[in-house]
C-alpha cells in the first residue's frame, strides 16, 4: 500500500465519520423538537400553558388561549367579554373560556340553563356557572365553557351561547355570547 493510498483511505474514513456525526446531530435535534411540541412545549402557532389539571376525559387543561373582547348587554345584565376568540387551539387538550355576568339593574335576576348554537364546527362542551345563578343588583357570577377537540373534530369552530335571563317582574330575555377557535394539531 502506497502513502497516497493510505491518505486516500484516511480521508474517506474522516468524511464518512463527519457525515455520520452530522446525521446524528440532525436526528437528535428532530427528536428533541418533537418531544418539546408533544410535551407541553410551544411553537409560535400552538403555545399552550398547562394548568396542571385534567378534565373528566383525562385531557390536560391549558390556559385559555386567544383573547376576549367586547361587552354583551341585555335587560339589566352584562357579560364580559361578549366574544372569546381563542385563535389556534391544539387538539387533545381542554380550554375553559370564562365570562363574567353582572346584574346591572335593580331587579333580582335568575340565570337559566344556557344552551349552545353551533354555527360552525361541532361538539360543544359543558357550560357551568361557578357562582350563584340568582343575582341581586350588582352581584356577579361566572360562566365557564369547556371545549376539547380530538382528531376528526379539528378545524374552525364558531358557537353562540344563549343565556336565558328571568326577571323578578316575570319577563325574560336572552343574553348571547360567542366563542370561536381553530382546533388543529
Amino acid at each position: 500500500m502506497t502513502n497516497t493510498t493510505t491518505r486516500r483511505a484516511q480521508r474517506q474514513r474522516t468524511h464518512r465519520n463527519h457525515w455520520i456525526l452530522g446525521a446524528s446531530i440532525v436526528a437528535v435535534v428532530a427528536v428533541l423538537t418533537v418531544f418539546a411540541l408533544t410535551s407541553g412545549g410551544s411553537s409560535t402557532d400552538t403555545a399552550a400553558t398547562r394548568t396542571g389539571e385534567t378534565n373528566l376525559m383525562g385531557m390536560p387543561i391549558i390556559a385559555t388561549p386567544g383573547a376576549g373582547s367586547g361587552v354583551a348587554e341585555g335587560d339589566g345584565i352584562t357579560a364580559t367579554p361578549s366574544l372569546w376568540a381563542l385563535g389556534r387551539v391544539p387538539l387533545n387538550v381542554a380550554v375553559r373560556p370564562t365570562w363574567q355576568l353582572q346584574n346591572t339593574g335593580t331587579q333580582t335576576l335568575t340565570l337559566g340553563t344556557p344552551h349552545v348554537q353551533i354555527n360552525e364546527g361541532c361538539c360543544p362542551g359543558a357550560l357551568t356557572y361557578t357562582g350563584p345563578t340568582t343575582l341581586q343588583a350588582d352581584q356577579v357570577t361566572e360562566l365557564t365553557f369547556e371545549l376539547s377537540m380530538h382528531p376528526g373534530m379539528d378545524g374552525a369552530h364558531d358557537m353562540t351561547i344563549h343565556v336565558p335571563v328571568q326577571h323578578a317582574d316575570g319577563s325574560s330575555s336572552v343574553l348571547d355570547l360567542t366563542v370561536t377557535g381553530d382546533f388543529r394539531a
